[in-house]
Formats: C-alpha cells, sequence, structure tokens
C-alpha cells in the first residue's frame, strides 16, 4: 500500500529535530508527500527536499498571509523557483480570517499566482479562509484553473462548488473531528476520484493526536477515515486517491 500526503511543510523548524528520520519512515512506509511553500523561502528549501528525496515532491508559492511581502521582483524570484522542478504553485489564495496581510494585496498576489501558474501549465495548491466567495469569484474571473482547495472542511454544497470549477478537495485531519459531520457528509456524496489525502503538517493532527505535532506518516488515519465514510477498503482508498494526485501534479509513480 502507498499513501500520498499532497500538503506537508517538513521545512518548518517543528522538524529542525528529527527531519531526517521522519523522512526516512516515510520511504519504509510508502509515502510520497509534497512539501509546500508560503514564501521565498519554504519555497527554495521544498526544492531542496525534493532534490535530495525521491518521494518529496515541491510546490512554491506565496502564502495570503505573505501577500504582503509579493512585489513584482518576489513574483520574478518565484517564478524562477517554480521553473527549477516544482509540481504546482502554491500555497495561495485568500485569508480573511487572520488577515495578517491586507485584502487587496491577498487578492494581488493570488491573481497574480493564478496567472503565472497557467503560463507554465501547472496546477495551483489553494488556500481559503474567510473568503469563500471572493475566493470563488476570483477562480472564475481568472479560470480555468487546475488545482486542489487545501485542507478543505466546507459542507456538500461548497464541495459542490470547487468541483464545479474542475478542482480536488485536499482532506486531512479534520475528517476524523467528531463535530465535523457535515464534512464527513460531503464525502459520501461526491466522486472519490476528487479527493486528495494530506496532513497540512505540523498543523492539523488527526483525532488521537491533536495538540501534538503531525507528520506525513499521520496520513493513513485520514485515509482510514474516509474509507469508513465511502464503504470501500484502505487499500482501496489509499491507492486512488495516490491516483488521484499523480494525475493532477503530473507524476508517474
Amino acid at each position: 500500500m502507498r499513501l500520498f500526503d499532497t500538503h506537508a511543510h517538513l521545512d518548518f523548524p517543528q522538524f529542525d529535530g528529527d527531519r531526517n528520520l521522519i523522512i526516512s519512515a516515510m520511504r519504509t512506509q510508502n509515502v510520497w508527500a509534497i512539501n509546500v511553500g508560503v514564501d521565498l523561502a519554504s519555497s527554495e528549501a521544498s526544492l531542496r527536499l525534493s532534490a535530495g528525496n525521491p518521494h518529496i515532491f515541491a510546490a512554491c508559492g506565496i502564502h495570503p498571509h505573505e501577500a504582503k511581502t509579493a512585489s513584482e521582483e518576489i513574483l520574478r524570484h518565484l517564478e524562477e523557483l517554480l521553473r527549477q522542478g516544482a509540481v504546482a504553485v502554491g500555497e495561495c489564495g485568500l485569508d480573511f480570517y487572520r488577515n495578517l496581510s491586507p485584502k487587496e494585496d491577498q487578492v494581488r498576489a493570488f491573481r497574480a499566482q493564478l496567472r503565472l501558474a497557467k503560463s507554465l501549465d501547472l496546477p495551483v495548491i489553494l488556500h481559503e479562509r474567510a473568503a469563500w466567495s471572493g475566493f470563488l469569484s476570483i477562480l472564475r474571473e481568472e479560470g480555468p484553473v487546475r488545482g486542489v482547495v487545501h485542507a478543505f472542511s466546507g459542507d456538500l454544497f461548497k464541495a459542490q462548488e470547487a468541483l464545479s470549477l474542475g478542482l480536488f478537495l485536499g482532506i486531512g485531519g479534520p475528517l476524523t473531528y467528531p463535530k465535523n459531520e457535515k464534512l464527513r457528509e460531503a464525502l459520501r456524496k461526491i466522486p472519490l476520484s476528487r479527493v486528495l489525502l494530506e496532513t497540512d503538517c505540523p498543523y492539523l493532527p488527526p483525532q488521537g493526536f491533536r495538540g501534538q505535532r503531525n507528520d506525513p506518516l499521520k496520513v493513513k488515519y485520514v485515509a482510514e477515515t474516509l474509507a469508513s465514510i465511502v464503504g470501500r477498503t484502505l487499500e482501496e482508498v489509499a491507492e486512488i486517491t495516490f491516483q488521484n494526485a499523480c494525475k493532477l501534479f503530473g507524476l508517474s509513480l
């Protein structure tokens, strides 16, 4: 059995003490991952991780929290990084919950990265929080877009809106939380062919590990919960979502 964590941040300092051990265990346990940049430094780190580890791939992008830094020069540098073997642009999008960058800067950086993805023929890893209607409007205006709504935790209506744009849904630890029944209900009614697994590690650990650091090895707990929801075996869900990741990110594994 093989699993694909499509959203990890293994370059973050939470892994400084045991990063190589985690990566070695991933290789042993057949866990692939995409390490996702949030600014230029983490995008560069993602590329370094991918260069040294055949089961890790890189995404390069500017997170909405960092959008205020996304000058024309920064965006040019981002394009240079993306041309060095990245499999996706991101994570990028809108976060009107924390508003760590002004909304106008978030919109500008988001549109710029969507256009960059289109020019480079790359998919996008999308971040959205408390900005759903504006997020969808921009995607429709800039579309068509290939990508995944990272950390999706909405209801069936939002899931269908995202699917109508051709997007995948990235499902992680929150699927396992007792209060997240709306998400579980949505996943019973949408095609498994449009679902990706993720951890968002070091954040959003599955139930039973809450309060602890998350890591790509825990993606199996998300897969187990998803399998129980959709009435498939763990092995089936693992392989279907693995193939979904390969399809979106253009990988032959």
